[in-house]
């Protein structure tokens, strides 16, 4: 767990102050193709003479940044939707879980490659595409655990005493499942780091050129003898970042031993 939190602290300082840690632009050549590490390329070049640790550095931020905007769509339209879903129950409510059902039949990431196929290439439809492929199981999970906390005795006496539904949600169903649906958002946001850097590492970003590290991984193999550095390093920060992502959103041994 330390190790976990420690690593990401570092990948999050690392985006922050990127553009402070190196003075080379990350599209642009400032040496031969594949040079090696050494004085003012401590990671040497890749194969079109880029700064690749200055790919690292941007790489970080825009990875880090369009696996929260993917995760943050995942977990609020479908989040949103399992909510309305389990406190309204209705003729949508059935079509959607009928539609919740068909869309789990189909593996995340397979969906998210379908509707980049229907959209298009590039960032913006990678991301959209990752956070509808992963909004389904958030809502799915958050439709379960709203819908048994509906049923409580302190949701039913509130409602007797004649508070409303909306207020009943917001004042006693909401916060009691925002801790348990948040080890699930922390697991959306790993699930969209995966999902970003493999569509990436495909191509489907549309720019090639892109600094962001499933891109660069799929870019680095083209050297993969002759400098395997230029993808042993974003595939171990890819590694590293998700499983990091996945370590921390376990519950812990001390919330198991309380339920």
């Amino acid at each position: 767990m330390r190790l976990a939190r420690l690593w990401l602290g570092i990948v999050v300082a690392l985006a922050l102050v990127a553009p402070l840690l190196t003075q080379n632009s990350p599209r642009d050549p400032v040496a031969s193709a594949l040079a090696p590490p050494g004085p003012g390329l401590p990671l040497g070049a890749d194969a079109l003479g880029r700064d690749f640790l200055a790919r690292m550095l941007f790489g970080t931020r825009l990875s880090l940044g369009l696996a929260s905007l993917a995760a943050v769509i995942a977990i609020g339209a479908g989040g949103a939707a399992g909510f309305a879903g389990a406190l309204f129950g209705s003729t949508a409510d059935r079509v959607w879980l009928w539609t919740t059902n068909v869309l789990l039949s189909i593996p995340s990431l397979l969906l998210a490659m379908l509707l980049i196929a229907a959209w298009g290439p590039g960032i913006p439809a990678v991301v959209a595409a990752v956070g509808v492929g992963g909004a389904p199981v958030f809502s799915r999970v958050t439709r379960a655990v709203v819908s048994q906390l509906v049923g409580a005795g302190y949701v039913a006496a509130a409602q007797a005493a004649g508070a409303d539904r909306l207020w009943t949600s917001l004042r006693h169903v909401l916060p009691n499942a925002l801790p348990q649906l948040a080890p699930l958002a922390g697991t959306q946001f790993g699930w969209a780091f995966l999902g970003i850097t493999t569509l990436t590492f495909l191509g489907l970003a549309g720019d090639p050129a892109v600094p962001e590290w499933g891109a660069m991984l799929n870019a680095g193999r083209v050297a993969l003898v002759s400098a395997p550095r230029l993808v042993l390093t974003p595939a171990l920060a890819i590694s590293l970042t998700i499983l990091s992502v996945h370590a921390l959103s376990r519950p812990s041994e001390t919330d198991d031993s309380n339920r």
